[in-house]
């Protein structure tokens, strides 16, 4: 069926009988008959009658018909289908490939090939091509791609290298928010959890897609896909942070989902439990200062994990924890000052004394401190530093290594 024999099968019921237009938002009156919101409520604004039938409307409130909504969604959504397929006749050789239920994969193959090719010439960078092929369902056929097989031994090299063609596709064909979240949390969240696969099994464009998709899919899916968050995928960012040659844009994406994540649920705790005290702590030592939005993302990290008292026995325990934490507190930035701050405040709230505290003051971080409460511009993070330093003062002068020519 082309486009204009969908126009013409326009269901009837589908019209406002005022506007004759298709209903956007159908809602009922007293009376049981159906019109768009919009048009409804300018005729009640000066009439009491419903316009098809003459009767007297004793109620005037409208009720939304949610059912006669998704028929009209459907409708609608088959319609834009037909449109894409019929302004772009290379979609039907895609949508072929793309729904072979053969075994092998040289379809699947092939019609990502010819989307990435479509896409990378295409007029305005691909941005017409994109449309058309989300609105004919393009988009998410590929994103099914990437479910994981029922069984563990069916995740063969084949799908791993089928699955990182599909994520580095599907991130070309830049999904519109609205098809992003219904293709990200369909069936529990697999397209999630597929793509924390690639993180670990991926080539390398394979994994910076997958990170800068998720970096999307967790800006826009419901609370519950983060809250309740399977380990696998926190164990997997924190892994591919471990790598010194994972690129900055992946790193930034990575730590943009932590970010995300990390304040829902028990996430936190998954978060240590992967290793993440002890990879910030690394990354801040090796390039912490070069680069400023990295080190605010990292000690945004560690501030959260801080909250949980296991983030905080993972940090003072790493022999150049309290050291990192103290060595970007000033210099960087603000907003690292102010997180590193908040890093301290927690570990040494919750801290009674002893090794800790000497430590601080050992790596010169009491001393860091003192320079803050000192040349600090922000009031807020001086009485910070200033609460800091109140907390232990009475071991902290003790020391041979307290800085008394810095008091404030």
């Amino acid at each position: 069926m082309n486009m204009a024999d969908h126009l013409n099968s326009i269901p009837p019921f589908f019209l406002c009988p005022i506007s004759l237009q298709v209903m956007e938002d159908p809602v009922t009156v007293a009376t049981g008959v159906s019109y768009d919101r919009s048009s409804i409520s300018r005729w009640l604004v000066d009439h009491d009658k419903c316009p098809v039938t003459n009767q007297r409307l004793a109620d005037l409130t409208v009720t939304p018909n949610d059912t006669l909504l998704r028929l009209i969604r459907s409708w609608s959504a088959a319609a834009n289908a037909a449109a894409a397929v019929d302004s772009f006749p290379e979609i039907l050789e895609i949508l072929r490939d793309l729904n072979d239920q053969s075994a092998h994969s040289v379809c699947k193959f092939r019609a990502l090939e010819k989307i990435k090719i479509l896409l990378l010439g295409g007029t305005d960078g691909g941005c017409i091509e994109t449309v058309r092929m989300e609105k004919a369902g393009v988009t998410s056929l590929v994103a099914s791609l990437m479910s994981r097989p029922s069984s563990p031994t069916e995740i063969t090299d084949d799908f791993i290298i089928l699955i990182n063609e599909a994520a580095v596709t599907l991130y070309l064909l830049k999904p519109s928010p609205e098809t992003l979240k219904a293709v990200s949390e369909r069936d529990g969240g697999e397209l999630i959890n597929s793509l924390a696969s690639l993180l670990q099994h991926g080539s390398y464009e394979g994994r910076v897609r997958a990170a800068l998709l998720l970096q999307s899919v967790f800006e826009i899916v419901g609370e519950e896909f983060k809250s309740r968050l399977p380990f696998d995928v926190i164990e997997a960012a924190v892994e591919v942070l471990k790598d010194q040659n994972v690129s900055r844009r992946t790193t930034m994406a990575l730590l943009a989902v932590l970010l995300e994540v990390l304040p829902r649920g028990k996430n936190r705790w998954k978060a240590v439990e992967a290793g993440v005290v002890e990879v910030m702590v690394a990354l801040l030592v090796e390039d912490g200062a070069r680069d400023k939005r990295k080190c605010e993302a990292m000690m945004a990290v560690l501030e959260l994990v801080c909250g949980k008292a296991e983030g905080r026995a993972e940090l003072v325990s790493h022999p150049a924890g309290l050291a990192a934490v103290a060595a970007r507190m000033v210099g960087v930035s603000s907003a690292v000052t102010e997180r590193a701050m908040a890093v301290l405040g927690l570990v040494f709230r919750n801290c009674s004394g002893g090794a800790v505290v000497e430590e601080l003051v050992q790596v010169g971080g009491v001393a860091k401190l003192c320079v803050v409460v000192q040349v600090e511009e922000n009031r807020r993070i001086r009485e910070m530093a200033k609460r800091i330093l109140a907390m232990h003062m009475k071991e902290w002068i003790k020391s041979p290594c307290f800085p008394s020519y810095r008091l404030p």
